[in-house]
């Protein structure tokens, strides 16, 4: 007897808001070629409620990246959710190491001539300052209880978008886990459960890992 495949889930890490109509257009294109595949594919600006808060979409999207067994990244530097998303996966790659984590480039005369070639390893080696540095804060970050947030103006967002989403992606792994922030915006911890109670825009901040043991 015959049995059906169950489709491999895919989730496609790509700019919304910031996205062009040919750049869309082109990540339609893909996710079709995905699902002729018989895969089962997420693309945020379609598949995402886009009218919900803030912190709903970034529920949605955490949880999606986190089930997909596939994940492709349409690197976008400009675009904040992109590297909030890059740090959600980086700690679910790290958890689970089987799951395929790809890069993805294509040429601009023909969009659909799509090729992988970078892993997530790589994109950190050549824009974020180390692949080995960023595990070493995710390693510090999941012995704290505590992950402290500070907001402050800064023009280099996408470290402290990515660190963001790390902290993000373990408290829904491990919901004890508190973020808080210095303001009374932002990342709260209330009874067990956290709130995310930032605009549709994240706005400028950076992230300080404090040593609570040290202070003890």
């Amino acid at each position: 007897m015959e049995t059906k495949t169950e489709k491999k889930s895919v989730f496609i890490i790509c700019s919304v808001r910031k996205a062009d109509a040919a750049t869309q257009k082109m990540l339609v294109a893909y996710k079709q070629k995905l699902e002729s595949q018989r895969c089962k594919v997420h693309l945020p600006h379609l598949d995402t409620n886009q009218y919900a808060s803030g912190y709903e979409i970034c529920l949605q999207n955490t949880a999606e990246s986190m089930a997909a067994l596939q994940t492709y990244i349409f690197y976008d530097r400009e675009s904040e959710g992109v590297h909030f998303d890059i740090g959600v996966k980086f700690v679910d790659a790290y958890i689970h190491p089987e799951k395929e984590v790809y890069v993805m480039h294509y040429l601009e005369k023909d969009p659909l001539g799509l090729y992988k070639t970078d892993h997530l390893q790589m994109l950190f080696e050549d824009r974020f300052g180390g692949y080995e540095v960023w595990r070493g804060k995710l390693k510090e970050m999941m012995r704290e209880e505590i992950i402290s947030i500070r907001y402050l103006p800064n023009d280099s967002f996408q470290y402290s978008h990515i660190a963001l989403g790390m902290a993000f992606a373990l408290c829904r792994i491990f919901p004890k886990k508190c973020i808080k922030t210095h303001y009374n915006r932002g990342i709260m911890h209330q009874d067990g459960q956290y709130f995310l109670l930032f605009e549709q825009s994240f706005g400028k901040m950076i992230v300080e890992w404090e040593d609570h043991q040290q202070k003890k």
